[in-house]
């Protein structure tokens, strides 16, 4: 599917790769630990990984923040980047940690930044050329967010707590079922369960091998599920990360307009002990758990 088909902030690996012809002002960003990175990445990516766009240990009391502006400034000016630079992200985690950078630019306010639909998979499984030397570093440059800035994207934890005292607003759980029902607990979390009245929807089911799922049947899974455009959606997740992912797809394959994503998910919510949790099946084990 052609990439307009979707959004302008998706690539496919066939205008990549045509990219990488005339790659005049194009960063491309292998999101993924080093070590994945250096078993093979697409030609002349340079790697970046959580730690270089999450918020130091000194900032926040609990982990897994978004990094401050100054430090993607930073990260930014050592990748050799200008506020005109086009910015490609990739991972093989079906575009989970690309979404993720991808939401943290654009909040900050660098305009020409996209994901690459299906990420390394979909690029090797089309047998495109693939490289273990990382490229030169770029002479350093001073990078400056001229684009536009997106605040309306974050919500905080303020935001999230009002949520049920407003009318038409959701708040949607993309993490598994077995940590939305308090099973299990991920590394990073401080108690099991979920946000009270929190929808649960699992990220992934919007991915398959292929990358995103055709818009016309994203389209009907969020109406099912009563994801419809007109109600103020923020999504969560264990740090922000999985609901960047859906995040992206609402906002920018399904054009909804009025979506946060909070930043400080779960493991900030289950860090302060006098928030309330819940856990277990909700009553309505219906259409949207199965």
């Amino acid at each position: 599917m052609s990439d307009s088909a979707y959004s302008d902030s998706l690539v496919s690996s066939e205008s990549l790769d045509k990219k990488l012809k005339q790659p005049e002002n194009l960063l491309i960003l292998d999101v993924r630990p080093r070590f994945s990175y250096l078993l093979g990445h697409i030609p002349g990516a340079h790697n970046v990984w959580r730690p270089a766009f999450q918020a130091d240990e000194s900032d926040y009391p609990f982990s897994s923040m978004r990094a401050s502006k100054e430090k993607m400034v930073a990260l930014l000016s050592r990748l050799g980047a200008t506020s005109d630079t086009e910015i490609i992200l990739y991972d093989d985690q079906q575009g989970m940690d690309a979404a993720r950078l991808w939401w943290l630019l654009k909040l900050y306010g660098h305009d020409q930044v996209s994901i690459l639909n299906g990420g390394l998979t979909v690029w090797e499984d089309q047998k495109r050329a693939t490289s273990l030397k990382p490229p030169k570093m770029p002479e350093r440059s001073k990078y400056i967010f001229r684009g536009t800035e997106h605040p309306q994207w974050l919500a905080e934890l303020s935001q999230v707590k009002s949520i049920k005292d407003e009318k038409n607003a959701i708040l949607i759980d993309v993490r598994s079922f077995d940590e939305y029902t308090g099973k299990t607990r991920k590394s990073g979390a401080h108690r099991r369960g979920r946000i009270p009245e929190s929808l649960w929807f699992e990220y992934n089911q919007t991915v398959n091998k292929n990358g995103f799922l055709d818009k016309e049947q994203l389209r009907q899974m969020f109406l099912k599920e009563g994801i419809t455009p007109e109600k103020a959606i923020t999504v969560y997740c264990q740090s922000g990360v999985r609901s960047a992912h859906t995040f992206f797809v609402l906002s920018e394959i399904l054009g909804y307009k009025n979506i946060k994503n909070y930043d400080g998910s779960w493991i900030e919510w289950s860090w302060r002990k006098e928030l309330p949790t819940v856990k277990g099946s909700p009553k309505k084990t219906d259409k949207s758990l199965n």
